[in-house]
């Protein structure tokens, strides 16, 4: 329906706004926090990928083992929030 194509448009335009500028916010924090550059390109990259392999795994499940037509729309940026936040979290642990 027209109701379902905007939800779904709009959660799109937003994740395509939010997740750079996340992403790029975390970026600046971790080269004044870690006082290099290449560390927190390595870091943020690490979680860049590790939430599109969680993208690709989630729809490889919903699609193929469960039959569902797909996710919400609100999933991959649920999903980005709290993968960033774990991530990169964890990541800092891990690198000092």
């Amino acid at each position: 329906t027209a109701q379902q194509y905007d939800t779904q448009r709009t959660a799109e335009d937003d994740r395509m706004l939010i997740v750079p500028v996340v992403l790029a916010i975390i970026l600046v924090i971790l080269v004044f926090l870690l006082r290099s550059l290449l560390m927190p390109v390595l870091l943020v990259a690490t979680v860049a990928l590790n939430f599109l392999a969680t993208l690709g795994i989630s729809s490889l499940v919903f699609t193929h083992a469960f039959g569902f037509s797909g996710t919400d729309s609100s999933v991959p940026l649920y999903g980005f929030v709290f993968l960033v936040a774990l991530g990169v979290d964890y990541n800092i642990f891990l690198m000092s």
